[in-house]
C-alpha cells in the first residue's frame, strides 16, 4: 500500500472508531478491531513516512483530521 493510500485508511478508521464510540451500546469487538488496525496503520506510516535530507522524518499532518 502507498503512502496516500495508508493516510486514506488511517481516516477512514479514525471516522469509524469516533462512530462507534458515539453508538450505544458499544460494540467492543469492533472497536476493539478498529483500535488494533488503527494501530498498525500508524505504524506502517511511521515506517513510511518521507525523511528530510538529515534522515529525519517530517512531521507529516496525517494525523490531523
Amino acid at each position: 500500500m502507498v503512502f496516500t493510500q495508508l493516510i486514506g485508511r488511517y481516516r477512514r478508521l479514525q471516522q469509524d472508531l469516533a462512530i462507534s464510540y458515539e453508538a450505544r451500546p458499544w460494540h467492543s469487538g469492533r472497536i476493539d478491531r478498529l483500535a488494533d488496525e488503527l494501530a498498525e496503520t500508524e505504524r506502517q506510516l511511521a515506517v513510511m513516512a518521507p525523511l528530510d535530507e538529515q534522515g529525519v522524518a517530517i512531521q507529516a499532518d496525517w494525523r490531523k483530521r
